[in-house]
């Protein structure tokens, strides 16, 4: 596959000062650029932005998906063209992102495939990040995955699939024929793209995902949060679905954050997807059940 990761969110916050604050001084993001009321943070073992955050509202703004290079941008726009689907393409859109092209998805989420401006990383590499950590906080690794809340769950998954190359690893069907949830990847980790059900008007995003390095990480980081006076919105656990670690919180901008660790590599790439129909079990390997506000994106 050209296509390599999730590379950037796009999101909108309702309080940017606040969010800011947040994700600088908790999260541990480091701001490396602002466009009037947006500001680009990046965290990890690469010089990248992860995530930008643009004062007004809350939910997705946009997201792309990295790939090799031109080639594989010009391979999409014409693969999209034939489906009828328009793009647009841009040079310098986002702090050293080379190129873009640019879509709307059948949900109403504007996405993106992007080519990096000098990027020869072959690995991750701590040692020799470029990125110093002179700056406290939870310190992701790097941005993970996701997760939409769209109206047509099935239908946006094989969209995915079909005209933009991506796998179905995992679904939730809450009753025949249906699907409440999906996770689709690009790569070999489970899911770059996930999509709940939306249940309210307006909702686009269900939570953006970080990734961290172990469990102790993420107790690391739930102290980070506490010393903030910000609470989790979960139990640090595991999930039935991927297996990988978690805990979700709120930001201070409107929207839901999850910190992962242990996201599994998928051992056999054409396998179809594996339906889940019970969702404790779905939600929690070890018992616990999604609270009430999980039925809440932003």
């Amino acid at each position: 596959m050209a296509h390599q990761k999730l590379s950037y969110a796009e999101l909108r916050v309702k309080d940017l000062a606040k969010e800011l604050e947040f994700a600088t001084e908790v999260l541990g993001l480091e701001e490396c650029s602002r466009d009037g009321d947006t500001v680009y943070l990046r965290c990890g073992y690469d010089d990248y932005v992860d995530l930008s955050i643009t004062q007004g509202g809350t939910g997705v703004k946009n997201f792309a998906i990295q790939v090799d290079g031109q080639e594989d941008l010009d391979r999409m726009a014409t693969r999209l063209a034939d489906e009828g689907v328009a793009t647009e393409t841009s040079t310098d859109r986002v702090p050293q992102v080379e190129k873009s092209l640019s879509l709307q998805l059948p949900s109403g989420h504007d996405m993106e495939f992007v080519v990096l401006r000098n990027n020869t990383q072959t690995h991750i590499q701590p040692a020799l990040t470029k990125v110093k950590k002179t700056y406290g906080g939870v310190n992701p690794i790097d941005v993970d995955h996701i997760t939409l809340r769209v109206e047509d769950v099935k239908g946006t998954a094989e969209f995915l699939k079909t005209v933009l190359d991506f796998r179905i690893s995992e679904a939730f069907s809450p009753a025949p024929g249906e699907w409440g949830a999906a996770w689709t990847r690009v790569g070999e980790y489970h899911h770059d793209v996930a999509m709940m059900q939306k249940r309210h008007p307006g909702e686009t995003l269900d939570h953006l995902c970080w990734t961290l390095v172990s469990w102790e990480h993420i107790k690391n980081a739930c102290d980070y949060f506490a010393q903030a006076g910000l609470l989790t919105e979960t139990h640090p656990g595991r999930h039935g679905v991927g297996g990988n670690l978690y805990t979700y919180l709120w930001s201070p901008g409107g929207n839901r954050y999850e910190l992962n660790a242990e996201m599994p590599r998928m051992v056999n790439t054409p396998a179809e997807p594996k339906i889940w129909t019970d969702l404790p079990s779905m939600f929690s390997a070890w018992g616990d059940l999604p609270p009430e506000s999980f039925t809440f994106g932003s």
